[in-house]
């Protein structure tokens, strides 16, 4: 009689146990890390072949972006759902090209050379949703503000004409987008997200708007 009692007081208590484990449904990481590849894209306007030098690097340093970069951000999850982000990224493009006429001063060159070196970064914070559930699969959204800071050189040489320059801007940065996380243990999941992300870093050109758009896509590891 004492074997069976005891054998089913054994499994009440276990099935308690599991319970406790299982059930608990505010059980979430508190601080989550993500580090991953990114590349934020830029629609760039048409410029005429012909250019007076005076001052070129402001014409690309409205850009604020790349073909490469990184991405790296931590979150404080107040919430089951809702966290607190603050968002770190920079990205680098080299492009070269050739410059239909090129005047400096009276010294005037056709079809010479040039070279662009840019680079980027952003720092931004906002709140994160995350739809957690019992799945390896975890979708978020996130709305991010804060700032960017963009800067280009410019440089074009020969034995006839040679020039350079560099131009700064800072300005107002967002980010609205989201995408799914996909665990992979109990402390690494993968993450692929995308982000609309206007700026605010005014034009080389007064009659343009002052306001650029960029699609922002990464990939890459998320620590829990």
């Amino acid at each position: 009689m004492r074997r069976p009692l005891l054998a089913v007081l054994l499994v009440v208590c276990c099935h308690c146990l599991t319970f406790a484990q299982t059930a608990s449904p505010e059980q979430y990481p508190k601080i989550e890390g993500f580090v991953g590849y990114s590349a934020n894209g830029y629609s760039e306007k048409e410029s005429s072949g012909n250019a007076a030098v005076q001052n070129v690097s402001p014409l690309f340093s409205d850009q604020a972006g790349g073909p490469k970069g990184f991405q790296t951000s931590i979150t404080r999850n107040v919430l089951k759902y809702l966290g607190i982000k603050g968002d770190f990224s920079m990205y680098f493009n080299q492009s070269r090209g050739q410059a239909g006429t090129i005047c400096l001063q009276s010294n005037c060159v056709t079809g010479q050379d040039f070279n662009v070196d840019s680079r980027a970064f952003y720092l931004m914070g906002g709140p994160e949703f995350k739809a957690r559930n019992h799945t390896r699969l975890t979708p978020f959204a996130h709305s991010l503000f804060g700032m960017a800071r963009s800067r280009s050189a410019f440089s074009t040489a020969s034995s006839s004409l040679s020039f350079s320059d560099s131009h700064t801007r800072t300005g107002l940065a967002m980010a609205f987008g989201g995408g799914f996380d996909i665990r992979t243990s109990g402390r690494i999941s993968l993450r692929s997200l995308i982000d609309y992300v206007p700026t605010s870093l005014g034009d080389a050109n007064p009659l343009e708007s002052g306001r650029q758009n960029h699609v922002r896509i990464s990939l890459g590891i998320l620590f829990h």
